[in-house]
């Protein structure tokens, strides 16, 4: 089976996962605010101690594994 594409894109793209889980639990947090949930609040409090404590361990020879690279290629 073959396939024409008129064009396609290369995305690489290089993150940090503790910025990003970080990142997300605080959008999260603003938008959960409303609901004034206790439950909710208090794992939301949790799951940021969770990613401070895997950003001290992540820090020095660790460092490395916080980085993950992923290429993409869009083909449309």
């Amino acid at each position: 089976m073959s396939e024409e594409f008129s064009s396609s894109t290369v995305t690489d793209t290089e993150f940090d996962i503790v910025d990003e889980l970080r990142s997300t639990v605080t959008d999260l947090e603003k938008q959960l605010k409303a609901s004034a949930n206790k439950n909710i609040t208090e794992k939301i409090a949790y799951l940021k101690f969770l990613i401070n404590e895997l950003d001290d361990t992540l820090t020095g020879e660790f460092e490395t594994m916080r980085r993950k690279r992923f290429i993409t290629k869009k083909t449309g």
